[in-house]
């Protein structure tokens, strides 16, 4: 398929719509679905670290009794307090946490993945397929999903993009320096998010550039060794070094925590969360066996969330067993179906199979991890949307620029967006809406406690119960800054002797507000 460079304003605007449309969209399921509160583990601890972050420190210090402030995959160790996971999600979404917006940082970086999209797409192959591509990733479920969380996937699809775009317009041999540079600052921040996803995105390009240099060199006589080096060299040495510089936010996000820069800091919750197999990775030893297993499920359902397009309706039993299960999706998803049409007509151009390579990378080096993924969709699957989007929007785009009147396009066009209208409205609101109060996560105990508040006056909430879990006060820890200087700060007295004490002695100022819990459940005392 050829790339042709001309002006295409009408689908400039569509490709503006369609990023204005992922921004709006996004918003109104992080309102309407999540409201805007954490309902996973994973998003309580990126929340408080982006909170610690926003409060100009890395860590903090363990307030006592801490057990009376935990929250989950929050880490205490050595007199500090952090979260498990890499800083480069949390950095980002304490952007939001400072103008008080959390949610608005993946519903921006939602929009700005659509744009990237649709320019790749274009090209790479043409204005048709960016913007067909642009439209599937703007109303794909899993994206639609994923964008309204505090769940750093949304930020790594985004810098994976911006990382596939970049390394294209250096290929293309113009400014191949200042590419280099913004494809190293992309992959960096995929690793400082999404470490594991960033080496199945790299995977193919590192293969790629070592086989291109190797030919390149055979190919040249001695006096072109100053402009291989140029041209070929001097943007790859750009890019890995910039990588390798982002990288290293890493370890010295954990040299702050724990003192030792190379501390795996998952396993400090559990210690066999790690990438790998045998004994000691994952709860009773990783093999690839139960990797290809993980995968097969989490594809099953992949093959659905995608798109959005299988055979037959999501009903209450399907919205329970995404709710409960994680094994194979009982209908049969049909998203890949235009991806081998897209295979077929984009064959003979490299970028289709580096493209191709890109999920393909991302399953295989997540069978090396030892869970799959299915609530929140098949999210460790998510950065290789950009890629499908674009092959799958290659037979569309190829019908499309062969209809011949311009009346019997734009119909076409209309049917194609009416289309993702009826998805949006059989498959993806029913989907999404299952994770509705998700966890117990949501906004009426929050409002419980404000219609218990004595005028502007500060609150306290104490949770008293031995076993309790996360999920009886979850909401009112979303609300709880990390440095305890909130509207309202709750705070778990777990009846260990001397806990509530200190937790009083510590607010004397405080409304006290009080709740009884047991496992899951919370009671607000009378």
């Amino acid at each position: 398929m050829s790339i042709r460079h001309r002006s295409f304003p009408l689908l400039q605007l569509l490709a503006l719509a369609l990023v204005l449309v992922s921004f709006v969209m996004s918003a109104l399921v992080s309102r309407l679905v999540f409201e805007r509160l954490p309902h996973l583990e994973d998003e309580v601890a990126y929340l408080y670290q982006a909170k610690i972050f926003a409060g100009g420190h890395l860590v903090i210090e363990s307030p006592q009794p801490r057990r009376a402030y935990w929250q989950p995959f929050v880490v205490d160790y050595n007199g500090n307090r952090f979260g498990k996971y890499t800083p480069g999600w949390p950095a980002l979404l304490a952007v939001g946490v400072v103008f008080g917006q959390p949610w608005a940082v993946n519903a921006f970086l939602a929009g700005i993945t659509v744009a990237l999209v649709y320019r790749l797409g274009r090209e790479v192959f043409n204005a048709e397929t960016g913007v067909i591509a642009g439209a599937l990733t703007a109303f794909s479920p899993m994206a639609l999903l994923l964008n309204a969380t505090l769940m750093g996937h949304t930020a790594a699809l985004c810098f994976t993009t911006l990382f596939l775009y970049a390394y294209w317009r250096m290929e293309r041999g113009r400014q191949p320096l200042k590419w280099g540079i913004i494809a190293g600052a992309a992959l960096g921040l995929v690793v400082i998010n999404r470490p594991l996803t960033a080496i199945g995105v790299a995977a193919p390009f590192v293969i790629w550039s070592n086989i291109r240099l190797i030919k390149s060199f055979f190919q040249m006589v001695e006096s072109e060794s100053r402009r291989f080096v140029m041209e070929h060299l001097r943007p790859l040495i750009a890019l890995g070094a910039v990588t390798v510089l982002i990288s290293a936010a890493i370890p010295i996000f954990n040299y702050a925590a724990t003192g030792d820069p190379t501390t795996n800091l998952y396993t400090l919750i559990w210690s066999y969360d790690q990438v790998g197999f045998g004994e000691g990775y994952g709860r009773n030893g990783h093999t690839l066996e139960k990797g290809i297993r993980h995968a097969r499920f989490d594809l099953s359902l992949m093959a659905a969330d995608l798109y959005g397009w299988q055979l037959g309706a999501i009903t209450p039993e399907l919205q329970q067993h995404l709710l409960t299960e994680g094994d194979y999706w009982p209908l049969v998803g049909l998203s890949w179906i235009l991806l081998p049409f897209g295979l077929a007509i984009g064959w003979q151009r490299r970028w289709t199979w580096l493209l191709a390579a890109v999920p393909l990378a991302l399953v295989v080096v997540h069978l090396a991890y030892w869970i799959g993924s299915q609530r929140y969709s098949t999210r460790y699957y998510f950065e290789g949307l950009t890629a499908l989007s674009i092959l799958s929007a290659l037979p569309l785009a190829w019908l499309w620029r062969r209809i011949p009147d311009n009346l019997i396009r734009g119909l076409w066009g209309l049917g194609f967006f009416v289309f993702l209208l009826y998805i949006l409205y059989t498959y993806t609101t029913p989907r999404i809406s299952a994770l509705y109060r998700f966890n117990q996560i949501g906004q009426p105990q929050i409002e419980a406690v404000q219609a218990r508040r004595d005028g502007d006056r500060p609150v306290l909430v104490v949770v008293t119960g031995r076993d309790v879990r996360w999920r009886a006060f979850g909401s009112l820890m979303a609300v709880t800054s990390p440095y305890l200087d909130s509207e309202i700060v709750v705070a778990w007295d777990n009846l260990t002797p001397g806990v509530r004490e200190q937790i009083l002695a510590r607010f004397p100022d405080r409304q006290v507000i009080e709740i009884d819990a047991a496992g899951n459940e919370a009671t607000f005392r009378d």
